[in-house]
């Protein structure tokens, strides 16, 4: 257990490292479960999809990270639940781990492209993510993809380290350009086998909240139910 969690930046065009190795016996993962029993991990949007993120709509946002949390449970018992989101805005301020989800996404103004922090049960920091409001973030080719952002952060969630020596989504230094759409995830095997290494072999899974429709969806839902009702009721009159 330690009192401030560790964090682990990601930025455009640089290698970092030097990063703090965890003391001994203090391993850095999520849950308390025996590596290859099933491990339920929280999360949420902390202020990822209020509409103020720039330049992509909350449901890609919501597709991407989804996809992301899916790469990383396909090869570990990683069960991903999301949880209305509690706790103080995005920053890098410490609070208390208790009653919050333990990975909290969310943006403000950073130095970096975005950051994550290493798995602590006493701080809620432990485990959130955060991107740089700034950001052009987008789903195509080019630099601040999303989708290969998120993909990488998790992984620090998780309590992987960077991976400096081999080709993986790990290696701390972006864009690589890797991901061009929705779909186009994946992991290496120097991923997956710094995964296991933690959690062990197995599959998991991903619990999105149950959808709320948008007021236009809504609307059009109902547009849609008085107008096959209409034709019902003009079907039965001439069929009279």
């Amino acid at each position: 257990m330690r009192n401030h969690p560790r964090i682990a930046v990601i930025t455009f065009g640089l290698i970092l490292g030097g990063l703090v190795q965890p003391a001994a016996g203090d391993p850095l993962r999520l849950g308390s479960t025996a590596p290859g029993q099933p491990v339920v991990i929280t999360y949420s949007y902390s202020n990822l999809l209020d509409g103020t993120f720039l330049l992509m709509e909350p449901a890609l946002l919501r597709a991407a990270t989804e996809e992301a949390l899916g790469l990383w449970a396909a090869f570990a018992p990683l069960h991903f639940v999301e949880q209305p989101d509690s706790g103080p805005p995005a920053s890098d301020g410490s609070y208390p781990a208790s009653g919050t989800p333990q990975i909290r996404i969310g943006h403000h103004p950073t130095v970096t492209a975005a950051h994550a922090f290493y798995p602590n049960d006493v701080d809620g920091l432990g485990g959130d993510i955060h991107l740089d409001s700034g950001g052009a973030w987008n789903l195509g080719d080019g630099p601040w993809n999303f989708l290969e952002t998120i993909t990488h952060e998790l992984g620090h969630s998780l309590g992987l380290d960077h991976e400096l020596d081999v080709l993986a989504i790990m290696n701390p230094f972006y864009p690589q350009q890797r991901f061009t759409s929705l779909g186009t995830g994946f992991l290496y095997p120097a991923d997956i086998e710094q995964l296991r290494s933690i959690y062990g072999s197995g599959r998991g899974s991903v619990t999105p909240l149950d959808p709320t429709p948008e007021p236009g969806t809504l609307l059009l839902a109902a547009s849609g139910i008085a107008l096959l009702a209409y034709r019902r009721r003009r079907s039965a009159g001439r069929s009279g």
